[in-house]
């Protein structure tokens, strides 16, 4: 008997089954091609395997064999033990223009969204916050970065810099790069530190860039942001975690930097 937990296969992004003669071409999501016999007695499920009709366990106490093509082509999932009732609620802040873009994409990723007001201090149920802004708050998202790791609260984030847009690191609860961290290295790596602290103190002032990051930027990065929420959400291992990821469309160009945590005591001064 099958579980009533029992799931249609997620497929990876981009698999697309081909009928033929004998069974199935079936195009993968890294653009490869694999050739699938089916004997005429099996296709009827396979078919429901496919559409989401039959579910995974349910299909693979039929068909056995399809073991390796499920394992392959669909995305993990971690083993449920009890009925969802409530997706998983993300509490958005800030604004700009990345805030409707980024509430969209994480309702369409299955998560529900709580916006706070600004200044809300994350009550002691939030699991999962995402800060927004058209520029970077430094100070802000620092204060926040020490409250959300003192709490346990998982956090990301996106903003406009220069003509790009920026997102994360995605931050765990424990063990992974912060703000802080991504903050320090920054002004490690840079040949002016100084100048960039003061860039960052003109900002949180209220100053701002005479034009700003192209807006439709934002979108891109909501999408990223929505994909590392979804990973978490699910138990897996967000792609965000500990790099930043640029967007920078008039270059055509999307860059991942490595950020990884800074120990205790070290960098805490803008270097000489």
């Amino acid at each position: 008997m099958t579980s009533g937990l029992d799931r249609p296969a997620r497929w990876a992004a981009g698999t697309t089954f081909v009928p033929t003669g004998d069974g199935w071409l079936v195009h993968g999501p890294d653009e490869d091609f694999m050739i699938l016999s089916v004997p005429p007695e099996d296709r009827a499920a396979v078919a429901d395997l496919f559409t989401g009709r039959l579910g995974v366990r349910a299909a693979l106490e039929r068909l056995p064999e399809a073991a390796g093509l499920v394992a392959e082509l669909t995305t993990a999932l971690p083993e449920p033990t009890a009925p969802v009732t409530e997706p998983a609620e993300v509490l958005l802040v800030g604004g700009g223009p990345l805030l409707a873009p980024l509430a969209r994409c994480l309702r369409q990723a299955g998560l529900a969204v709580r916006h706070a007001a600004a200044g809300q201090d994350p009550g002691p149920g939030t699991a999962v916050l995402v800060a927004c802004a058209e520029h970077l708050p430094d100070a802000a998202w620092r204060e926040l970065d020490a409250r959300c790791r003192d709490r346990g609260i998982a956090w990301h984030r996106g903003h406009g810099e220069g003509r790009r847009w920026y997102v994360g690191p995605f931050t765990p609860p424990t063990g992974g790069a912060g703000y802080e961290d991504l903050r320090l290295r920054r002004l490690a790596a840079c040949p002016w530190p100084n100048e960039l602290a003061a860039y960052w103190a003109f900002l949180d002032a209220g100053g701002r860039p005479a034009a700003p990051a192209d807006p439709a930027g934002a979108d891109v990065a909501a999408a990223l942001i929505a994909a590392d929420l979804r990973a978490w959400a699910e138990g897996a291992r967000p792609p965000g975690t500990r790099r930043q990821t640029g967007i920078d469309l008039a270059a055509g160009e999307i860059r991942h930097h490595p950020v990884l945590p800074v120990p205790d005591g070290l960098m805490r001064e803008i270097p000489a």
